[in-house]
């Protein structure tokens, strides 16, 4: 699991701290980093985005 952010650290912790109430395995192990400036000159400071990757989605 993986957190990006654009000027709101904060915000990104906050949404890790939701996740690992949810999935307990993934606590300590959500990595945030910075969104860059190509894409954060789109979206602008205050976006938090939110990727998992796994081998098979199970609904």
């Amino acid at each position: 699991c993986i957190l990006s952010h654009s000027a709101c650290r904060e915000d990104a912790e906050a949404v890790a701290a939701l996740i690992e109430e949810q999935v307990p395995q993934l606590k300590g192990k959500i990595e945030i980093n910075n969104i860059g400036a190509l894409i954060g000159s789109h979206t602008g400071p205050g976006t938090v985005a939110l990727f998992f990757m796994g081998d098979k989605r199970v609904d």
